[in-house]
């Protein structure tokens, strides 16, 4: 009856931890072959296995009932600083003049700028490039809000610490897609003239490099002393790797241009890149675009 009664016990205590036990458990089967010596030994050993996992059990039952405490009280230390948050938040807010319509309405303005921060940060570096001013527009309008009393919402500082961080990889990503050579824009203003917007400091910061800015719109610009305001005007930044030609240029000036070479002894490169369309260098046409090596 003892063995019963212990049988019993080993399959209601022992089986949920079977795999973390010491003893290889027989079957019926195997149990029956075994000697009578061996069955007592087996015994002994089920025996030291049950006082073992009893032990453990106790162990964990004491372990969980401490932890239980302190989870206890860690909930009654969290519940305190909630009480006290919500009284600083409500001073906050309440000094800032919002309320949880402001709060859903930022929570709704965030998760936009997240979009679309997170898909432009997916993009290739090509379809990065071509998004850059649409990504300009959007930090400046972003940089707009968090400058409001929105942006001091204690509730979402952390999701505009996250946006900045963002933004600052996205802004990496850019610079590392930078090609070589590309073409910016410029909306002329009243007073405007080409040397004058050389000059500016977000352009060339040198009025002696107007004649780039001409080159680069002849097909808008008849008189380079003539703009008009709100026109829109290319402004090239690098050295290209083509040109288009214009009436009554030849290789040599071509070669002179501080875009190109910026000598034009140089206008053999350019010959020798283009034989397939050149046959004379001394005879080039009007729109044809050259190919300009680059080291």
């Amino acid at each position: 009856m003892k063995k019963i009664v212990l049988l019993t016990l080993i399959f209601v205590l022992v089986l949920p931890v079977v795999l973390m036990a010491k003893v290889a458990y027989l079957s019926e089967e195997d149990y029956k072959k075994l000697k009578k010596q061996e069955r007592l030994n087996y015994w002994e050993t089920l025996e030291n296995e049950l006082a073992d996992l009893m032990q453990r059990k106790a162990n964990a039952v004491a372990s969980t009932e401490k932890d239980q405490i302190e989870i206890d009280k860690l909930k009654a230390e969290q519940a305190k600083i909630d009480g006290e948050y919500g009284v600083v938040r409500g001073a906050i807010m309440a000094k800032l003049g919002l309320t949880d319509d402001d709060s859903s309405m930022i929570e709704g303005k965030l998760g936009m700028f997240n979009n679309k921060f997170d898909g432009w940060n997916r993009l290739s570096d090509k379809e990065l490039w071509k998004a850059k001013k649409a990504i300009a527009e959007t930090v400046a309008e972003y940089n707009d809000f968090r400058d409001t009393k929105y942006g001091k919402s204690p509730d979402f500082l952390n999701t505009y610490l996250e946006i900045d961080n963002k933004i600052a990889n996205l802004e990496a990503n850019l610079e590392a897609a930078r090609p070589k050579y590309y073409e910016d824009s410029y909306t002329v203003v009243k007073g405007d003239y080409l040397s004058k917007i050389a000059g500016y400091n977000f352009i060339y910061n040198d009025t002696s490099k107007w004649p780039i800015i001409y080159r680069a719109n002849r097909d808008q610009i008849k008189d380079p002393n003539v703009l008009t305001a709100d026109q829109v005007i290319k402004i090239p930044r690098g050295l290209p790797n083509t040109w288009k030609v214009y009436k009554g240029e030849f290789l040599w000036k071509i070669a002179s241009y501080p875009e190109v070479y910026g000598n034009g002894t140089k206008w053999p490169v350019i010959y020798r890149a283009n034989k397939d369309q050149i046959k004379d260098p001394d005879l080039i046409y009007p729109n044809q675009v050259l190919e300009i090596p680059r080291d």
